[in-house]
């Protein structure tokens, strides 16, 4: 039995796994998730949880552990709204783990406090202050042993660029919902078939979405309308 939460990091993981079996390019270190910038090396991962939020995919496999019902639709409608709930405070965490992260590679002193650092950013991102106490920064595996150091903002600017390609799919739908089988072809070529062979704006700008979107999430720096939307803005 699995929460909706494991199917989100089951999906999550079918995308990276994905961005190795469908890869054309032969040179092991470009190809798959090797070499991939971190700008969009969780790309295909976040693009996969987009599809454990859609009606028409959740009503298909889930069931009632005793009475094996699909999930309610009313149900559905409450698990959307909590995921939205307090999304600008999810957001402005990431940002700061990022922001963090990225000044500790590069401007800090490594003779210096590193909670300094941490508050400095805090005053300028943070809403809600955790405790004194708190020592956020010396449990923060994914710099320290995880392989992200300097490289956590990408959870983030993934999460612009999979708006982005998911957005094409959400323009291209045929009339009963179904996604257009031509924009999951650019999607797999454009995306887990190319590797490290092509630079990441090119591979987003190739997965189909609008000019003028893809433009600004890969050149300006601009957030898309998509990824305001899915977390609840206007």
């Amino acid at each position: 039995m699995l929460t909706h939460d494991d199917v989100i990091t089951l999906f999550h993981e079918c995308g990276h796994g994905l961005h190795h079996m469908l890869t054309q390019v032969n040179e092991r270190d470009v190809s798959g998730i090797s070499g991939v910038e971190w700008d969009a090396v969780e790309l295909p991962s976040q693009f996969m949880e987009n599809f454990c939020w859609e009606w028409g995919v959740l009503k298909y496999m889930t069931a009632h552990v005793e009475t094996g019902e699909p999930l309610p639709r009313e149900l559905f409608d409450k698990m959307l709204e909590a995921k939205n709930f307090q999304s600008g405070l999810g957001t402005l965490r990431q940002v700061e783990f990022a922001l963090f992260d990225m000044l500790l590679h590069t401007d800090h002193d490594p003779q210096a406090d590193i909670m300094g650092l941490l508050q400095q950013v805090r005053d300028e991102v943070s809403v809600l202050h955790p405790p004194a106490f708190n020592r956020m920064a010396h449990t923060f595996s994914h710099i320290f042993a995880g392989g992200y150091a300097a490289g956590y903002y990408s959870y983030k600017w993934a999460e612009v660029l999979s708006a982005d390609a998911y957005a094409a799919f959400e323009e291209t739908a045929g009339k009963d919902g179904m996604p257009s089988v031509q924009t999951g072809r650019k999607y797999r070529q454009a995306i887990p078939e190319a590797g490290a062979a092509a630079r990441p704006s090119n591979r987003s700008r190739r997965s189909g979405a609008a000019s003028r979107r893809s433009t600004r999430c890969c050149g300006t720096g601009a957030w898309p309308e998509q990824f305001q939307r899915e977390r609840g803005g206007s």
